[in-house]
């Protein structure tokens, strides 16, 4: 689900090992006593190296020419392996890992899978120096860092801002009092029964999932149901019983159909939706999340799609070059020409390709205020108790309750995990 990750929930489910897709794996093949390359000191030639692949289409064939290229340059064989398919999703690779079967490198995969991937230690920590940092939004690299270490590459972002129609609306709003006279007069919609929709409300209140001391998650302070918290649920209710702008019945894709015909006239998605938009008939802008009333900027998920090289790989100094390469500017200018991916570079976002892009930039621009989703294990509790957002939208419980409801819930899946 590496295409839209509003759906990020990380199975942490034992997954039955297929072998006829682990056939050919490079991790358990691999040799390191292989001829030196003149090409690159340090880097043995002849090594075959297998990446697994959940990006596809354009980005997926950028890939492999970077690949293929850097592997002529380096006398080297890459092998790339599509598994955006596979029906077992990311698990497949801890499946595999845990053996030594899997790949040596994994490339396309959202961020907010790897910190159970490197709590297991299936991960090989980025080498010192690899990246620097100041050349990302300091949210991009959170979003690669567990506990303090770095683990993955940034390939590209995705956030939420909001689409709306420019015959109605031809000036986007961007205080709260303008978004909400819009919103009563052509009306609005998004998937409001979904935390990855709504902690732009949450956090931009002043509500948290788990408390960032320094770069390090902490799984017992969950800040889900402070003032801030019940503040922006008080807010996903009003929209539905005090401003009618919903119905408690409403979701993501009805908003979407709505908007594509033309009976409302915002909503919020990611970047993900823009073909369907160029394709609706639509004359629409996107724009970044107005101003809360509160008056402080919302802050969306930032979702980064990450390359990591796995722990097990015999070829680290190989895989390395290999990542660099194929996550670099160039790259990142290639996958966002070809594929619309947003580059996770902020050299590459400020770049006219994206800037004068007024769709891309509007994701660009939302980015620095997106706050990375929880990347450690304890998430999946999390997006297994939103289902008590649905109780307050309905108005079944009160914010405050249902707010209590939501930790509690969230402590008992951590519990019972382990």
């Amino acid at each position: 689900m590496n295409k839209k990750l509003k759906i990020v929930a990380y199975n942490v489910t034992a997954l039955t090992m297929i072998s006829g897709l682990l056939s050919g794996c490079g991790a358990a093949t691999n040799s390191a006593s292989s001829a030196p390359n003149p090409a690159s000191p340090g880097i043995p030639s002849g090594q075959t190296i297998t990446v697994w692949s959940w990006a596809t289409g354009p980005q997926l064939q950028d890939m492999e020419k970077i690949a293929d290229a850097w592997a002529k340059k380096h006398g080297d064989t890459v092998k790339v392996v599509d598994q955006s398919h596979n029906a077992n999703g990311f698990q497949f690779y801890a499946t595999a890992a845990r053996t030594g079967k899997g790949p040596d490198i994994v490339f396309g995969m959202p961020h907010d899978n790897n910190g159970a991937f490197a709590q297991e230690g299936l991960l090989s920590k980025v080498p010192n120096g690899f990246l620097n940092n100041s050349d990302y939004a300091n949210s991009v690299i959170d979003a690669v860092t567990i506990n303090g270490v770095e683990y993955s590459v940034p390939v590209s972002v995705q956030t939420t801002a909001l689409f709306y129609n420019k015959d109605e609306i031809p000036v986007a709003p961007t205080t709260w009092s303008q978004f909400e006279n819009d919103a009563n007069k052509y009306g609005f919609g998004y998937a409001q029964h979904n935390l990855y929709f709504n902690f732009a409300l949450v956090g931009g209140m002043g509500g948290y999932v788990f408390k960032d001391n320094n770069g390090t998650l902490d799984p017992n302070d969950i800040g889900l149901a402070n003032a801030g918290a019940v503040q922006a649920y008080t807010l996903m209710y009003d929209m539905d019983h005090k401003y009618h702008w919903m119905t408690p019945s409403e979701n993501g894709n009805i908003a979407q159909t709505k908007f594509q015909n033309k009976s409302i006239g915002m909503f919020i998605s990611g970047p993900w939706e823009i073909p369907n938009m160029n394709q609706s008939g639509v004359k629409y802008g996107i724009a970044p999340w107005p101003t809360l009333p509160n008056g402080h900027p919302a802050t969306p998920f930032l979702g980064v799609i990450t390359t990591f090289v796995s722990a097990s790989s015999h070829t680290q100094s190989a895989d390395w070059s290999l990542v660099k390469a194929i996550t670099n500017a160039n790259a990142q200018q290639m996958y966002f020409q070809n594929a619309q991916q947003i580059p996770a570079l902020t050299s590459v976002q400020q770049s006219a390709a994206v800037q004068d892009n007024p769709y891309f930039k509007a994701f660009a621009d939302q980015v620095k205020n997106a706050v990375p989703m929880p990347n450690i294990p304890q998430m999946q509790a999390v997006w297994t108790a939103m289902s008590v957002l649905s109780n307050i939208i309905d108005g079944k419980v009160s914010p405050e309750q249902g707010a209590q409801d939501f930790v509690a819930n969230i402590k008992k899946g951590i519990l019972i995990a382990g």
